[in-house]
């Protein structure tokens, strides 16, 4: 049964979120800093965001190239008048991700890219309409997460703003092109831009700094040939077609090429290296010639001189500020580093560094990326270090640019699995409701303004069953009508007991008179106080009710027949309660006695939902659940669990324990943030299922499992244990142990 009740338990919490963007006084290449000014972001809102960077960590130095001119005077005629190259320019493009390029996918949808400016390269994966962002250390430590509009066909990772870290462009399905920056706690994605996308499906894409502005741009050829086209942000946002770009020596790209950026010559300025059908390497420096940013021809490679085999990479290989190039046979795994110098047709081999110990099983391909840190030793500041992904075990060896004492190497780091979330996810599914807003004939009064209604949806409960269905279910389709409809029905004699709650939204339903079809169901709001609830799947509100958690916990009885949640315990939250019933106060079906929060539109909102409960419509893919049976003899687990609301941490967001779908027991970890933010503490949850109901577990010390707590709990004439080793620092994951 639904019901309407004062908020119990709730307590206030700061919405993380961002309302308003605070500018961090960031320098363009050459537009000086961005506004510092930001307007404060509403749903209905349409002008994009001055883009918001953390300041990076600062770029160890040479002393003796600091501040010199890394080029002679024939090197520098192609540059920009008035702009000279230095260490601290060519930090940007030696230590920082190099940009997407089409044409070198990392299998399972991923890509390296420095998202949360932190100066060291993260791993970047979506599937459907999700993203994920995690580091490239061994445990994969989860950064953040972004849930698009719509599904998502193409991301494009650059630094676009010039801020020494990368962007997120993400292309859905409708041809939307929406960027992003991280936020200055490094743990979201902020909105930056929306515009149309100008690369189509047939296109490829190389992401490099091509004009010498400090910012990246993007260079955009038909996979089949035709015109190159470059798209740049010289203002605070949207990508229009670079100034002043003449594809110059390149002409026009013929169908089966290859382009690789790289900035071979050492002047802070990216070039292109093109294969094509001879295999031959072709280069061409990226100039400025008085009038056009442009390309000239340096020197074309003898044919076949790229084996059939090979991949194509660029690198930091040498201790100095040109980039190389790798050749890897993907077969064998023999890899070969080269210069980008002519040599008579045969671009010379780098002999020195060596190859060390990167792997050289077969069956693979190689990415580059920055991992090793500020370290103080030769050859740590350019090179780049590799990561191997061996596609028999879909995983990376890592080997970082290392000094062993005596000479360059390269020194193996460690195996790890890839990431793991490019698939299983639920489908994404439109989920449009229709809100009507009514009055009794008796009473003439409107509660709130019709921008208060239209943010109850768009700002509150869209984004709300986003984050539970981790970005499957949008309601963004929904409609809100404006003005109010009046009823044929006094407060009074819809009150009666004799009319049900499915009559009273009729009443609003008809005052409507329109047709409701194509949405899941109606949200009736009337002006009057009195029932409200849910019947049959129509949702009532009340002027008292009309907050984000009673709305999200009825649409979710709707869209999933949600039972309440319950604890173990026997008390009542009134005469016709069940025991326990309501009593989860982590829970949205427990509402409204629940750990809410107060929303920026002065509503009540959260928590989110259990992890057995979102497991009823499949939102937890079974490779994030770990499920342990019960065997004759004791055995242990031990791992991370990722936090419910950070599907980008390393780790099941859902332990089970027990093989009996009517009875068994769930492990799940919950974080104050987002629309949990209300919740006293990051905590460990145990809930019992028994027919599909969820009860969370309150005996033996809890319901709140803390860190150094040790319980048990009965199943099938057993007993197991949960101990809770330790919440993480970073990473939103906790450390747990089951005995069974």
């Amino acid at each position: 049964m639904s019901h309407r009740r004062s908020p119990v338990g709730s307590l206030p919490g700061r919405w993380s979120i961002p309302l308003a963007l605070t500018l961090a006084s960031l320098l363009t290449g050459c537009g000086g800093p961005l506004e510092a000014d930001v307007p404060a972001h509403r749903s209905s809102e349409s002008e994009p965001h001055p883009l918001v960077n953390p300041v990076a960590p600062a770029a160890p130095m040479h002393e003796s190239i600091a501040d010199t001119v890394l080029c002679d005077a024939e090197r520098c005629a192609g540059m920009e008048p008035g702009r000279s190259v230095s260490a601290a320019a060519l930090y940007r493009t030696g230590k920082h991700g190099r940009g997407t390029n089409t044409q070198l996918p990392i299998p399972q949808n991923l890509q390296l890219a420095d998202i949360d400016a932190d100066g060291f390269s993260d791993f970047v994966q979506f599937s459907s309409n999700k993203l994920f962002v995690s580091k490239t250390d061994f445990n994969k430590t989860g950064i953040l997460h972004l849930y698009a509009n719509r599904p998502i066909k193409r991301v494009l990772l650059g630094d676009f703003s010039g801020g020494g870290s990368d962007q997120t462009c993400t292309i859905t399905d409708d041809n939307a092109l929406a960027c992003y920056g991280v936020s200055p706690d490094r743990r979201e994605l902020w909105w930056w831009f929306t515009q149309g996308s100008f690369l189509g499906d047939n296109e490829d894409a190389i992401v490099a700094d091509f004009d010498n502005d400090g910012r990246d741009d993007v260079l955009v050829y038909p996979r089949g040939g035709g015109a190159y086209r470059m798209y740049s942000i010289k203002g605070s946002y949207f990508f229009n077609p670079t100034p002043s770009f003449n594809a110059g020596n390149l002409g026009t790209a013929a169908s089966g090429l290859q382009l690789r950026a790289g900035d071979f010559n050492g002047d802070g300025r990216d070039d292109l290296m093109i294969i094509n059908g001879y295999r031959q390497v072709i280069y061409y420096v990226s100039v400025w010639d008085g009038t056009y940013h442009t390309f000239w021809w340096a020197f074309s490679s003898a044919s076949g001189f790229v084996g059939v085999d090979d991949q194509v990479t660029v690198a930091r290989i040498d201790d100095n500020a040109s980039d190389d190039f790798v050749l890897r046979n993907k077969v064998t795994g023999s890899t070969r580093f080269h210069r980008m110098d002519y040599n008579g047709g045969y671009p010379p081999a780098i002999t020195y560094p060596g190859l060390g110990q990167i792997s050289a099983a077969g069956n693979s391909q190689i990415f580059w990326g920055y991992m090793h840190g500020s370290l103080s030793e030769p050859g740590a500041y350019w090179r780049d270090d590799a990561m191997v992904y061996e596609q028999g075990w879909n995983g990376f060896a890592r080997a970082d640019a290392r000094w062993d004492g005596s000479q360059l190497t390269y020194w193996w780091t460690y195996n790890q699995y890839a990431p793991n979330n490019h698939t299983g996810w639920a489908s994404f599914s439109a989920k449009p409701w229709l809100l009507l807003k009514c009055k009794f004939s008796d009473i003439a009064t409107t509660p709130q303004t019709d921008q208060f209604y239209r943010d109850l949806m768009y700002s509150a409960l869209v984004p709300y069953w986003r984050e539970v269905s981790y970005g499957s279910w949008d309601l963004s389709g929904s409609t809100v009508k404006d003005g109010w409809y009046t009823m044929s029905i006094t407060n009074a004699a819809w009150s009666q007991s004799t009319v049900s709650r499915w009559d009273r939204v009729g009443y609003c339903m008809n005052a409507y008179g329109g047709s409701t079809a194509g949405y899941v169901n109606v949200i009736g709001l009337v002006n009057g106080e009195g029932d409200a609830g849910n019947h049959g799947g129509r949702v009532l509100a009340t002027p008292n009710s009309s907050n984000s958690t009673f709305l999200a916990h009825e649409t979710g009885h709707t869209f999933g027949w949600w039972d309440h949640s319950f604890d173990d315990t026997t008390r009542k939250n009134s005469d016709w309660s069940a025991p326990g019933e309501y009593f989860d106060y982590w829970d949205i079906m427990s509402a409204m006695a629940v750990y809410g929060f107060s929303h920026p539109q002065g509503v009540l909102a959260g928590p989110e939902m259990n992890a057995p409960y979102r497991t009823k419509q499949s939102f937890i893919p079974a490779h994030r659940q770990t499920r342990l049976v019960p065997a004759t003899s004791y055995q242990t687990w031990r791992s991370n669990i990722a936090a419910l609301n950070r599907p980008e941490a390393n780790g099941p967001l859902m332990v089970r324990i027990g093989n009996d779908d009517a009875n068994y027991y769930t492990i799940e970890y919950r974080m104050p943030s987002g629309w949990d933010q209300g919740i006293p503490r990051a905590t460990v949850l145990v809930h019992r299922v028994t027919n599909g109901i969820s009860v969370l577990i309150t005996a033996n010390g809890g319901p709140e499992r803390l860190v150094g707590s040790t319980s048990s709990y009965p199943l099938g004439g057993r007993t197991f244990s949960v101990t809770v080793n330790a919440f993480a620092g970073a990473g939103y994951t906790a450390d747990v142990s089951v005995t069974y």
